[in-house]
């Protein structure tokens, strides 16, 4: 029993340092889209659970780069070696619900920079919230709103808006 207690321990050890994640941290400054429904925008952020928020990414720019150059390393066909990497973030929004989003990430070692390009993010549920986040921790999170407002002779009517939220993210020390 005590093997494998050591066997399971060693092995959530040797996963945590080769699959590293990044924690960050993120505010919501600016919005884009919530206007018309009232001065009360910063209400519904908070609502939503997107004023503050946590995000989790799966892999870090650094580590992306560490594998291309062991890979470049390894193949005498440069021109086989990926130019687009894939890692998953996961947005927990204030109330803990978690969005699972997969993002993609455009680098070239031979001609891009560390800092350049942004992880671009769709949500994996209905596919239509997107999120993108560049090198320096800006957010962009656009997604759609639903409301129920009251018309005419007691009638309920259901408008959905599409609205951005701009923020920035840094990292859980």
């Amino acid at each position: 029993m005590l093997k494998i207690i050591i066997l399971i321990f060693l092995n959530f050890s040797v996963s945590n340092l080769v699959f590293s994640e990044e924690l960050k941290d993120c505010i919501t400054f600016k919005q884009s889209g919530f206007e018309f429904i009232g001065k009360d925008y910063e209400e519904i952020i908070k609502f939503l659970g997107l004023d503050k928020f946590k995000i989790k990414l799966s892999r870090k720019r650094s580590e992306i780069v560490n594998e291309q150059i062991q890979e470049k390393k390894k193949k005498t066909n440069f021109s086989n070696i990926k130019n687009v990497h894939f890692l998953e973030l996961i947005l927990m929004k204030s109330s803990g619900y978690p969005i699972v989003f997969h993002c993609s990430w455009r680098f070239k070692i031979d001609t891009n920079d560390l800092k350049e390009n942004n992880f671009e993010c769709i949500e994996q549920k209905l596919k239509k919230d997107l999120f993108s986040l560049d090198y320096e921790g800006n957010f962009s999170f656009s997604s759609s709103f639903e409301f129920s407002e009251n018309y005419k002779n007691n009638k309920v009517l259901n408008k959905k808006t599409l609205h951005s939220l701009f923020g920035k993210c840094k990292n859980i020390e």
